[in-house]
């Protein structure tokens, strides 16, 4: 049976691969992102692109989040698996960012992860069966100076989810995290600026966006209820219960204070 996915954030990064290998695995999606010209694009080249949907929902205005899910509902489309992967990312002093930016985080990374787990989750569980697979991150099991309420956000999506699977999974219904580190994506992004000049970048490694995807669609598959992608988020999030609290603050302070950069340095580099 062909399988429907809804994935959030598909327009590029790991949504865009998210996409990709669905798509190449025969899968039907449904991809949700903000910039249409970008969502087209990518729907044009999926593999039999008549069979995948583009849906353009800003995820910070709860009332298209409405009107999407409603659509949905209208047509009786329950996906088979609903793929939470948008998400905003604020780095630096808590104080000094700007509060549109934080609100907005929280409004994505928090509010319309769960609306959206609510919505599948009643759903599915109606059908009896499905899976739901939030984007979660390393740093959700420690709180993170210079990333405070980015790691916050993470630390909520983590627990809503091994949460909701308790509740769900003796109705055929798994909700998995997903927990990467750092990933490979562009620079070019203003929210990245500062986690360029960080320690963690420059000492630990970041993983792909395809390996990510690939984690994420072995949870749909598994239903295994927290997935660690990469040895390094399994050392971050091994360590967080073993290290006194003050030490833990001061190492995690160090790795992501960094330094501010000058909007000429915000282009990503050029491969050699």
């Amino acid at each position: 049976m062909t399988q429907t996915i809804l994935i959030t954030g598909a327009s590029d990064g790991i949504g865009l691969e998210i996409a990709r290998q669905a798509a190449a695995s025969g899968a039907k999606t449904i991809l949700v992102a903000r910039n249409a010209e970008k969502l087209q694009s990518v729907v044009a080249a999926l593999p039999n692109p008549e069979r995948h949907e583009a849906a353009v929902v800003d995820l910070t205005e709860t009332s298209q989040i409405e009107e999407f899910l409603a659509s949905l509902d209208a047509r009786g489309i329950v996906p088979d698996v609903l793929v939470n992967n948008a998400g905003h990312g604020a780095s630096g002093p808590l104080s000094d960012t700007d509060w549109a930016k934080l609100a907005a985080m929280l409004q994505v990374n928090v509010a319309a992860l769960t609306q959206l787990t609510h919505w599948g989750a009643q759903r599915m569980k109606a059908k009896g069966r499905g899976a739901i697979v939030n984007l979660s991150a390393a740093v959700a099991t420690r709180p993170t100076p210079y990333f405070a309420a980015y790691a916050a956000t993470k630390a909520f999506v983590t627990s809503i989810s091994l949460a909701a699977d308790k509740e769900l999974r003796g109705h055929g219904v798994t909700v998995s995290a997903v927990h990467p580190p750092a990933v490979q994506t562009s620079f070019a992004d203003p929210a990245k600026a500062d986690l360029r000049s960080t320690l963690v970048l420059k000492l630990f490694p970041s993983v792909t966006a395809a390996s990510v995807a690939r984690a994420v669609l072995k949870a749909a598959r598994t239903g295994r209820r927290s997935v660690v992608v990469g040895p390094i988020a399994g050392v971050i999030m091994a360590s967080a219960p073993v290290m006194p609290r003050g030490l833990d603050l001061a190492f995690m302070s160090l790795l992501f204070r960094g330094r501010r950069l000058p909007a000429t340095d915000l282009q990503p580099r050029a491969r050699r």
